[in-house]
C-alpha cells in the first residue's frame, strides 16, 4: 500500500510552518488573484517561493491553488503565475478552469495539474475523463460516498483527493451561483460570501456542520486514497497546527481518534459539533449546524502549545540525512552528507587523540535543522586531534549546504511562444439560429412544440416518452448511472440524439452511447480556451457561464457553437441533502407544489427537486435579458423554464421570438453588473 498524503492548508507563511512542524506531507497554498480564497492574506511571490523552497527542503510537496474561472483577458496574467510557480519548484497546480488548464499543461507538459473539487468530479466517468485531459489527480467532491470514493480510487487510474476536515458547502462546489447573483462575489472567482450561512426563515437551512472523517482517517488510507486534505486556508497558523498534528498522528498510528482528541477538534473550531459528511451515505437533519463560539480562555492553551511547535528556528526532525566522516593527516577531515561535504585541516594528537566516539557525538547534535542521522560512517586515523568545536562546525557548513542544495529549485523548462497556435485558426462562427428551451414538465414541452424554437429540451425521463433533446440530471452517482443509462436508451429509441450534459462525467457517458453532446452552464465555460477544451472532447454546443459580462461573452471564440441564457430563474445551488424535506418536517414533499426559502429581507427563492431526493435553489427574481444578443456571436440563446407554467412559458417564449415587451419585475443578472 502506497504511502497516504496528508494535505494542509496554508494562508500565511506562518501558516506553511505551522502545517510542516505538525506532520503534514504536504501543504496547499493560494497564490495572486487566481484562487478560491482571494480575500485571505496570501503570499508575495518573495514569500511563495522561500514557502516552496523550505517545504521542499524538507520533503514536504506543495499543491498551489489556481483554482478560479478566467475570463479570456486574465488568461495571460494566470499563465504568468503559473509559470512562477513552476519555476519555483511547486510541485502542482489545484486548477478548475478548463482552459487555463489546457494552457498550462502546453506550456509546461510535467507540470503536475490537479483537478480541483470546483470541478465537481464525483463519478468514474468524471474522474476518468480529468485523466484524459492531463489532470495527475481528481480532488473528488465533498458528497462522495465511502463506496463511491473506493471504486473511483481503485478504477479511474488517476490519484484520488479526499477532504476529511473543515468546512462543508450544502451545495456541490464549482455549482453554487448564489452568492455570485445576490452580491456578485462569486464562489467560482474566490470570493465566496457564504450567503448559506445565513438565516433563511427564521432557522439555517443551508448551513451544514464542519467536516471530520477523524474516525475514517485509517479506512481511507487502506482504499488507497492519495490525499487527505484539511481545509481552512483562512483560519489561524494556531488552528492548522493542531488540527494537522491530530490528524498526523491518525495516520501515522492507523488508528480513531480519543475522546481527547476529537474534544480538542471541536474546541478550535465546530459548528454545533460536527458531522462525517455524505461518507457513510447517511444524510438529515443531524449534519446541519452552525458556529459554535467557544470563549478563548478556553483555548488558549491549545494555541499557545501550537504556536511554539512552529516558532521560528523550531524544527522537528523531518529528514533522514546519511553521513560520512573521514580524516586522515594527509587529505584532512572531510564530511560528506548526501552529496556535499565540508573539510577541516587535522593535527597530530599531543596528548588525547579524537576517537570515533566523540566525532559521533558531535555529528548526532542536529537539533535545530529538520535532520536526523540516519546512517553514520566514520573513519579517523590513529593519532590525530580534531577539536569537538571543528566538527560541530563542519556539521553545521554541511548540513546548511545539504539545506540549501535541497531547497533550490529545480531545473524547468517552460515552453515558450504560441503553443496552440492551432486554437487561432477556428472556423467562422456561424450566425444567429434562434432561440432554444430547457423545460421541466412534458406539459411545458407541449406548449412550446410548435413555436418555432431551435430545440426544445426536456428532462432525461420526458425524453424517454418523446424523443425530445434530453437534459442529463446535473448530478447522480455510480450506483444510480445504470437507472440513467437504461433511460437513455429508452430515449434513443424514441429519437433522442442530443443530450444537455452539465458535468465532465455526464460528456464521457453521452458520447460512449452515441448521443451529439451539448454543454450545459454547469461545465462553467467562462473563456475561449474552455471552448476549445470542450471542443476536443466532443461538445458541439456549449451554453456559456452566465456569471460572465456581455463584453467577457463577445471575447469568446472557439470551434463550437455557443449559447448564453437570456430567460429564466436561474439555478444557483444544488443539494445532495434534501433541504424540501426538511422545510416539510422530514417528511416527502416533493409533489405538494413549490416550496420555498424566504431570506432576511423578504426575498423567496424556490427549491425544486431533482433526480435522486437532491434539490435545486432558484434565483428570487427571473433573468430577462431583452437586448439583442447577435453582436456578442453567440448561436442561440436559451430560455430556461422552471416553475412558469405551460400558458406562460408560451406566453414569454412568444414574446423573445416575436420582439414583444414582457411584464413584470426581472432582472439582467450578472450579464451587465459581472462578478468580482
Amino acid at each position: 500500500m502506497s504511502k497516504v498524503e496528508l494535505l494542509a492548508p496554508a494562508g500565511s507563511p506562518e501558516g506553511v510552518r505551522a502545517a510542516v512542524q505538525s506532520g503534514a506531507g504536504a501543504v496547499y497554498m493560494g497564490f495572486g488573484t487566481f484562487n478560491a480564497r482571494r480575500n485571505a492574506q496570501g503570499f508575495s511571490a518573495d514569500e511563495m517561493a522561500d514557502a516552496i523552497a523550505y517545504c521542499r527542503a524538507r520533503d514536504v510537496k506543495t499543491n498551489i491553488t489556481l483554482n478560479i474561472l478566467a475570463g479570456d483577458r486574465e488568461l495571460d496574467a494566470a499563465l504568468h503565475d503559473a509559470k512562477f510557480l513552476y519555476e519555483a519548484g511547486a510541485d502542482a497546480l489545484i486548477v478548475q478552469d478548463l482552459g487555463l488548464a489546457r494552457l498550462i499543461h502546453a506550456h509546461a507538459p510535467d507540470f503536475a495539474l490537479h483537478a480541483s473539487t470546483q470541478m465537481t468530479i464525483h463519478t468514474l466517468d468524471g474522474a476518468k475523463q480529468a485523466r484524459d485531459l492531463g489532470f495527475s489527480r481528481v480532488v473528488l467532491s465533498r458528497e462522495c460516498t465511502r463506496d463511491e470514493v473506493r471504486l473511483i480510487t481503485e478504477q479511474a487510474g488517476v490519484e484520488t483527493e479526499v477532504f476529511v476536515h473543515g468546512a462543508l458547502c450544502m451545495c456541490y462546489s464549482g455549482q453554487c451561483y448564489l452568492s455570485a447573483v445576490i452580491g456578485q462575489r462569486s464562489g467560482n472567482r474566490g470570493l465566496c460570501a457564504q450567503p448559506c450561512r445565513l438565516p433563511y426563515g427564521g432557522g439555517y437551512p443551508l448551513s451544514l456542520k464542519d467536516l471530520a472523517l477523524a474516525g475514517h482517517v485509517a479506512e481511507l488510507a487502506d482504499l488507497g486514497v492519495s490525499s487527505l486534505k484539511i481545509e481552512g486556508r483562512m483560519k489561524r497558523p494556531e488552528y492548522t497546527a493542531i488540527v494537522t498534528k491530530i490528524y498526523a498522528d491518525l495516520l501515522r498510528e492507523h488508528r480513531n481518534p480519543t475522546p481527547e482528541e476529537r474534544d480538542t477538534l471541536r474546541r478550535v473550531f465546530s459548528r454545533d459539533g460536527f458531522t462525517d459528511g455524505y461518507y457513510t451515505g447517511k444524510k438529515g437533519d443531524a449534519m446541519f449546524g452552525t458556529k459554535t463560539d467557544v470563549p478563548l480562555h478556553e483555548v488558549q492553551s491549545l494555541y499557545d502549545e501550537a504556536a511554539r511547535r512552529f516558532a521560528e528556528g523550531k524544527e522537528a526532525p523531518l529528514v533522514p540525512v546519511s553521513l560520512c566522516f573521514t580524516a586522515r593527516e594527509d587529505t584532512g577531515a572531510v564530511l560528506s552528507a548526501d552529496g556535499v561535504s565540508s573539510a577541516a585541516a587535522v593535527e597530530r594528537a599531543r596528548t588525547r587523540p579524537t576517537t570515533p566516539e566523540m566525532i559521533e557525538k558531535s555529528l548526532r547534535k542536529t537539533g535545530g535543522t529538520p535532520f536526523y542521522i540516519k546512517n553514520l560512517r566514520i573513519e579517523i586515523a590513529d593519532g590525530l586531534a580534531l577539536p569537538a568545536s571543528t566538527v560541530n562546525a563542519m556539521r553545521r557548513d554541511a548540513l546548511a549546504l545539504l539545506l540549501a542544495k535541497r531547497a533550490a529549485p529545480p531545473s524547468r523548462d517552460w515552453l515558450e511562444g504560441p503553443l496552440l497556435a492551432r486554437d487561432d485558426d477556428s472556423r467562422p462562427r456561424t450566425g444567429f439560429c434562434g432561440y432554444t428551451a430547457s423545460v421541466r414538465t412534458k406539459a411545458q414541452a407541449d406548449a412550446l412544440r410548435d413555436l418555432g424554437l431551435e430545440t426544445i429540451y426536456v428532462p432525461l425521463d420526458v425524453a424517454a416518452q418523446t424523443g425530445l433533446p434530453a437534459v442529463l440530471p446535473r448530478v447522480f452517482s455510480d450506483a444510480e448511472q445504470p437507472e440513467i443509462e437504461m433511460l437513455l436508451g429508452e430515449a434513443m429509441s424514441r429519437g433522442t440524439k442530443t443530450v444537455l450534459a452539465g458535468n465532465l462525467g455526464h460528456i464521457a457517458l453521452a458520447r460512449r452511447l452515441g448521443f451529439a453532446v451539448h454543454g450545459d452552464f454547469g461545465l462553467n465555460a467562462f473563456n475561449s480556451k474552455t471552448l476549445y477544451a470542450l471542443a476536443e472532447m466532443g461538445v458541439q454546443r456549449q451554453t456559456l457561464s452566465f456569471e460572465a459580462r456581455l463584453a467577457q461573452i463577445r471575447d469568446m471564440r472557439g470551434p463550437l457553437e455557443t449559447e448564453m441564457i437570456v430567460y429564466g430563474h436561474l439555478p444557483l445551488m444544488i443539494f445532495e441533502n434534501c433541504a424540501i424535506r426538511r422545510q416539510h418536517g422530514g417528511k416527502c414533499s416533493c409533489k405538494n407544489g413549490v416550496t420555498y426559502l424566504t431570506d432576511r429581507r423578504g426575498e423567496r427563492f424556490a427549491l425544486l427537486p431533482e433526480y435522486g431526493c437532491r434539490n435545486t435553489l432558484l434565483g428570487n427574481r427571473a433573468l430577462c435579458l431583452r437586448e439583442d444578443v447577435r453582436p456578442f456571436g453567440v448561436q442561440t440563446a436559451r430560455l430556461l423554464f422552471t416553475i412558469e407554467t405551460p400558458e406562460e412559458c408560451a406566453r414569454i417564449a412568444c414574446a423573445f421570438l416575436e420582439g414583444n415587451p414582457m411584464e413584470g419585475e426581472f432582472t439582467n443578472g450578472l450579464y451587465k453588473r459581472g462578478v468580482e
